[in-house]
């Protein structure tokens, strides 16, 4: 199991990210469990401010500390990554009962051939025909392309943010 930030981009634009805060993420994504003393050692700054920053990180929203499940080593579940391509009125309720489904990882808009991907976790072929029939129901989309992960070689989330 390995432990990443991720990191909530839509939020930045509100919030007052600086360097030592990128400085605090960037050690986070390569160990979510890195005590606070080992990243104030780091970044020769004061422990009870890196107690702050990520106080402030995590109350804002900015990032939060998740762990990440290797797929590849979880015998008893697959990853299908599908792409949709959908008419505008996806982006209402279709969309939301997507973001709501526990079984999605990831979901997106994506520019290109498709209009929407998502990451979809199923238990078996059964499970992941039964989503795909559910989702070719939908009067709004158009179009759907599904991959289905045979090997994961690396799984690494780390984004790389910068400050304007």
């Amino acid at each position: 199991m390995m432990t990443n930030v991720s990191v909530a981009i839509e939020n930045l634009e509100n919030s007052e990210i600086d360097s030592l805060d990128l400085r605090i993420i960037e050690l986070l994504q390569h160990n979510g469990r890195i005590p606070y003393r080992d990243i104030a050692r780091s970044i020769n700054t004061p422990e009870a401010t890196v107690r702050y920053r990520m106080k402030r990180l995590l109350d804002d929203g900015i990032i939060t500390i998740s762990a990440f499940i290797n797929t590849g080593k979880v015998r008893h579940e697959n990853v299908s990554y599908i792409e949709i391509k959908v008419d505008p009125i996806f982006f209402g309720a279709t969309l939301d009962e997507l973001v709501g489904m526990e079984n999605i990882s990831y979901l997106s808009a994506v520019t290109g051939e498709f209009d929407i991907m998502l990451e979809y976790i199923y238990k078996d072929n059964e499970d992941l025909l039964e989503f795909i029939n559910w989702l070719k129901q939908k009067d709004s989309v158009t179009a759907l392309k599904s991959r289905n992960i045979l090997k994961i070689y690396k799984a690494q989330y780390p984004a790389r943010i910068s400050q304007e």
